[in-house]
């Protein structure tokens, strides 16, 4: 029996696409397969990249990628822990080239 970080990466390997699919395949609950992608992510194991979406017309302030004090989140090389609201991420497999 493997542990969380290897089902939610084998279910990401297999072609999972989103948290819920990654945990209806694995039968692991969202915290665990969300904090899994997490530890992952951090592991080098996956790669996330935000999702640009256009700016909106308030400003970095009202974007749900900027950071608390209004800075701009966007351009990063992952999702940051500042970000004020939702935002589109991208999880992929690292390029082995």
């Amino acid at each position: 029996m493997s542990g969380p970080l290897s089902a939610v990466l084998q279910a990401f390997e297999q072609g999972a696409s989103t948290l819920e699919e990654i945990a209806q395949r694995t039968g692991l609950g969202r915290d665990v397969v969300q904090t899994s992608v997490d530890h992952l992510r951090r592991m080098g194991r996956i790669e996330a990249r935000e999702l640009a979406m256009g700016c909106p017309s308030g400003g970095c302030g009202s974007c749900a990628s900027g950071t608390a004090d209004g800075d701009a989140g966007c351009g990063s090389s992952g999702p940051s822990t500042q970000r004020r609201g939702p935002v589109l991420v991208q999880l992929s497999l690292p390029r082995t080239d």
